[in-house]
């Protein structure tokens, strides 16, 4: 716990206290992020973003089952209820879900086959299977009523990111192909 209260005090010494009392008033983020929960992968780090600036859904392996009432929720809450612009998968590096759903007979967690049994590993190499997998989670997205709807409307965008750890590259996909957001090289941290 001691951690906890440390990080706290270090956020109470920098935090942007006025910030925080418009917030107060309501939230009016630009960004739905459907991203996992892996600790290494924080969306408001990766796109700079400050409090009130993105609504954040993460769970393991960033699956967007529409069927889950945790996920629908969010999403219609997200787009319909406070009208972000922009929903995005978020797709990462070494991701531990879709390893698992390679061999999901090996899962001891009830809980975790669960959640994953749906799912499966496409791709010759980890990297082709993530985003295989991010193109499955931006299909289920896509066919969301409300996100279709919004869609429709020309209201909303929904893209398909993917964020590779141990180089930070952000790759995007275009609905043909994946490049790099940023061409030039990004020096790697040893």
């Amino acid at each position: 716990m001691k951690n906890l209260i440390d990080g706290y005090q270090q956020f109470l010494a920098s935090a942007d206290r006025s910030r925080y009392a418009e917030l107060c008033g309501g939230q009016k983020p630009h960004t739905l992020v459907i991203g996992c929960s892996d600790s290494r992968v924080i969306p408001e780090d990766i796109f700079s973003a400050g409090p009130g600036e993105l609504f954040v859904l993460r769970n393991v392996g960033n699956l967007c089952c529409t069927d889950n009432p945790s996920v629908a929720s969010a999403i219609e809450y997200g787009v319909g209820h406070l009208g972000v612009s922009r929903a995005v998968i978020l797709a990462h590096g070494d991701c531990g879900a879709v390893k698992a759903a390679c061999h999901l007979e090996h899962l001891q967690e009830k809980g975790i086959r669960s959640w994953l049994e749906e799912e499966c590993y496409n791709g010759g190499s980890l990297e082709e299977a993530i985003k295989s997998w991010g193109l499955r989670q931006l299909k289920r997205l896509e066919d969301f009523p409300v996100v279709k709807e919004a869609v429709e409307k020309g209201v909303l965008e929904t893209s398909l990111l993917y964020f590779d750890l141990g180089t930070l590259r952000l790759d995007r996909y275009d609905g043909e192909s994946w490049t790099a957001v940023l061409q030039e090289k990004i020096p790697v941290m040893e």
